[in-house]
């Protein structure tokens, strides 16, 4: 009975475990460094490094604190399917891709924990193996492709500087901390790379739970705080970053507001809070930024599963226009999707509280372009307006279909245990670490006008009523864009036909004595004949081979 709560009871005993490392590191201020040197071509040294230092501790504590609440969650919500435990160690998989990353100080090691994110998140995504699960597979394993080129790119940087490891680096590598930092924005899905975050939402719940609070979406968000703790940003790369960020928080916060869809709303929050992640790091505010990275990850994952257990109530009717009623029917589910959703407006005295309100005062204590300001206040306002509407609909809304209540104590220990986090975390997290501490001078007028864009998004979400819209369902043409892309490659993979089938492909069946002993100039030269690749790769093998033995 107990054996598919092992992995859940594993991951709280080494969150246990992380938390007392944590309160050491930060007690001590210690930072260790573990370097292997693999191998050393010439001045080039490939080299194995992790970090050990406060902030990876307390963000891999982050991460085993959400994930023993997940898989303790899925325990029921998957029970019903065939392949469990293969679903369970994919996830686990996942989650251990990500410490890879978290502890990563070079870039072989980093590549472990970015590949196999990206590997891990296609296999989840696709689990249910539908149409669209397989369209939003693809859709988020072409964008991420699109970071690795940028990944790939860095390694001629990484050999003109002798060494592979990043943390630390040499402070004049600024064109390396730029192509990173493009490569992370596509894993956080800014804009113009924000499509593949909504399509992901067609993953099992506890899947989306992991992925838009403390895994994939914040390994880009950490890479580029791990570079900025050590190279200081341009201006121009912090210019980009304030721009990106504001676009994304507004297009993710607009795009919410005309859904229906319970957990594409959710996923779209997640999107605007990103884009207010990256704005921060924008203003130099790495700090905070990481602050805000905690408390996200926990209120956005205790929202994911407040909704999971109202799908399964539900049987998997996420449309809110018929989840009306359900504090009716599941009083303590809409309590606890109330206070996550409380958390993401900013309410006082929550988690969110207090990373997301200095994040608006240095806003307006610093001086910055007024488009980016303008837009993240309007962002700030739509934030509360979604959140509002989302609640009014599943609170007050009039109940369509009937809910049959079915959840299990393992459903509400999980959401309990998350929800506490997500109450007292935000001050004891601010009390306990001296580096999240920010002080703001700011006028009374701008300090009140920070409540006011709350008060104003929660009246709107009250009273306003909308229809679907498919601009921004697609968020501007940007999710066909990127599944039609194919269509527009099409000529191009066509005219590479003979190059595929010429000089890059072997066959398996092939008489090499036959071929040696008849035409032998016209075996090497007659290009692109198909049933000769083989035998011309491996007359070029062997030159080469020739060639560096010679050295």
């Amino acid at each position: 009975m107990f054996k598919k709560y092992q992995m859940s009871f594993l991951l709280f005993g080494l969150m246990i475990f992380f938390m007392i490392i944590t309160m050491l590191f930060i007690y001590k201020n210690m930072t260790y460094i573990l370097e292997i040197n693999l191998l050393s071509i010439n001045t080039c040294e490939f080299s194995f490094s992790m970090i050990f230092d406060k902030v990876s501790f307390m963000f891999v504590t982050i991460v085993m604190m959400i994930s023993s609440s997940v898989f303790l969650f899925s325990c029921d919500y998957m029970k019903e399917d065939i392949y469990f435990y293969r679903f369970m160690w994919i996830l686990l998989s996942f989650v251990l891709s990500m410490c890879f990353l978290i502890f990563s100080g070079s870039l072989l090691f980093m590549l472990v924990g970015w590949d196999g994110l990206g590997i891990t998140s296609f296999a989840l995504i696709i689990y249910y193996q539908s149409k669209d699960s397989l369209i939003a597979g693809f859709h988020t394993m072409l964008i991420n492709r699109i970071g690795d080129v940028f990944i790939v790119v860095s390694f001629f940087l990484f050999v003109f500087m002798g060494h592979f490891y990043y943390y630390p680096m040499c402070s004049t590598a600024l064109t390396l901390m730029t192509i990173l930092s493009v490569a992370s924005l596509t894993k956080s899905a800014q804009y113009p790379f924000s499509s593949w975050l909504p399509a992901a939402m067609a993953a099992p719940t506890p899947v989306s739970a992991l992925v838009h609070s403390s895994t994939l979406v914040t390994a880009g968000i950490f890479l580029i705080i791990r570079l900025s703790m050590v190279i200081p940003m341009t201006k121009e790369l912090s210019n980009m970053l304030l721009l990106l960020g504001a676009i994304t928080c507004l297009l993710g916060g607009t795009a919410a507001i005309y859904e229906f869809d319970l957990k594409k709303i959710i996923a779209l929050s997640t999107l605007s809070q990103l884009g207010l992640m990256v704005f921060t790091l924008g203003m130099g505010l790495t700090n905070i930024t990481l602050f805000h990275l905690f408390m996200h990850a926990l209120f956005k994952a205790l929202l994911f599963l407040a909704a999971g257990s109202v799908l399964m109530m539900s049987f998997g009717v996420q449309d809110m226009r018929f989840l009306g009623g359900i504090s009716n029917s599941a009083p303590f589910s809409i309590i606890i999707f109330n206070i996550s959703g409380f958390c993401l407006m900013g309410v006082p005295f929550l988690s969110a509280f207090y990373s997301k309100h200095m994040i608006l005062e240095k806003m307006m204590f610093s001086s910055m372009n007024i488009l980016s300001l303008i837009m993240i206040s309007f962002a700030t306002i739509m934030t509360a307006m979604y959140t509002t509407r989302m609640m009014k609909s599943l609170v007050w809304g009039k109940p369509i279909i009937k809910l049959i209540m079915k959840n299990s104590e393992s459903i509400y220990f999980s959401m309990i245990m998350l929800s506490f986090f997500a109450i007292i975390s935000g001050k004891y997290v601010w009390s306990l670490e001296n580096w999240f501490l920010e002080c703001a001078f700011i006028p009374n007028y701008l300090g009140i006008m920070i409540n006011f864009f709350m008060l104003m998004g929660i009246l709107l979400g009250l009273i306003m009523s909308v229809n679907n819209s498919y601009i921004w369902s697609t968020m501007f043409f940007l999710t066909p864009f990127y599944i039609n892309s194919g269509k527009l490659l099409n000529p191009l993979l066509k005219n590479m036909y003979f190059l595929d089938y010429g000089w890059l492909e072997s066959f398996s069946k092939i008489d090499l004595i036959s071929k040696i002993s008849s035409n032998f100039s016209n075996l090497l030269f007659s290009w692109p004949i198909f049933m000769n690749s083989f035998f011309r790769s491996f007359i070029i093998l062997m030159v080469i081979f020739i060639y560096v033995m010679s050295y």
